[in-house]
């Protein structure tokens, strides 16, 4: 009898005890974490550009104002680079098995314009990166593996 108060003691605290969260658990997919504004960096690797010089590593850092419309499934960016070069990345946005997939046109205040496809997306309250597949199909040619990163404070 003595070890029924005890038991019922325990039932009530474990009830009480909420589940904590696992730190190695996969990030949220959900992309609505990814709007508002991010301060960071826009780098790429560059190949077979038409014009030679533009081979190679880029990088700049970049304001990113990132928009998404849930009900018409699309993802826009505005970056607002240091160097004065503003970019507008917009497109439609899936669910993939594998996660969420975007993809889309970009066009740039210095005359470049392409196309994008996402390889991966991450996102935490306080971080994101967004790597991207970008085909320059303007007066440059580049294929271009872009990351664009960024944080915030909460």
């Amino acid at each position: 009898m003595l070890h029924r108060p005890l038991a019922a003691a325990l039932l009530v605290a474990c009830l009480a005890v909420q589940a904590q969260t696992n730190p190695a658990a996969r990030p949220s997919r959900d992309v609505l974490s990814f709007g508002g504004t991010w301060n960071g960096s826009h780098l790429e690797q560059r190949s077979g550009c038409r014009t030679a010089q533009n081979n190679g590593f880029r990088g700049t850092y970049s304001e990113f104002r990132i928009y998404v419309d849930i009900p018409g499934r699309s993802i826009s960016i505005d970056e607002a680079g240091i160097t004065g070069l503003s970019c507008t990345w917009g497109g439609a946005y899936t669910d993939n098995t594998g996660g969420t997939g975007w993809s889309g046109n970009l066009s740039c205040s210095d005359g470049r314009t392409g196309t994008f496809r996402s390889q991966s997306f991450f996102s935490t309250t306080t971080f994101m990166a967004i790597r991207l597949a970008v085909q320059l199909n303007g007066s440059e040619t580049c294929a271009i593996d872009a990351l664009l990163s960024g944080a915030r404070l909460p």
